[in-house]
């Protein structure tokens, strides 16, 4: 009984503690990301897309490369899930500060909004 009381304190004290600063740290990562994608000026081709820290990684024609964090929505982009409609070469198009992306895949343009911080 002792030693399940020692292992439940040793939890609260060492473990706890880390996983809130992993927590902080992944959210100041985030708010990173986010402050670099909402204050870029984009009107490039798509090179890759992947999945990055549980949002979707873009890496341009340009060279630069965002993480953001796309919302999929009936009316804006049919549904379409950005990870799995966008490809390369595939036009994207974003104002600085704009809350609004365009991805423009042969003849169709899809309004992408996504996830703020």
């Amino acid at each position: 009984m002792k030693t399940l009381l020692i292992v439940g304190i040793f939890i609260i004290i060492i473990l706890l503690p880390i996983g809130i600063w992993m927590q902080i740290k992944a959210k100041d990562r985030g708010l990173r990301h986010f402050e670099t994608f909402y204050s870029a000026e984009i009107d490039s081709r798509i090179e890759s897309i992947r999945i990055a820290f549980k949002g979707t990684g873009m890496k341009l024609s340009d060279g630069r490369e965002f993480v953001f964090y796309p919302i999929t929505d009936q009316v804006l982009n049919d549904g379409s899930i950005f990870n799995y409609t966008a490809e390369k070469k595939n036009r994207v198009i974003k104002k600085p500060y704009s809350d609004t992306m365009y991805l423009i895949k042969n003849d169709q343009k899809l309004a992408y909004t996504f996830k703020k911080f």
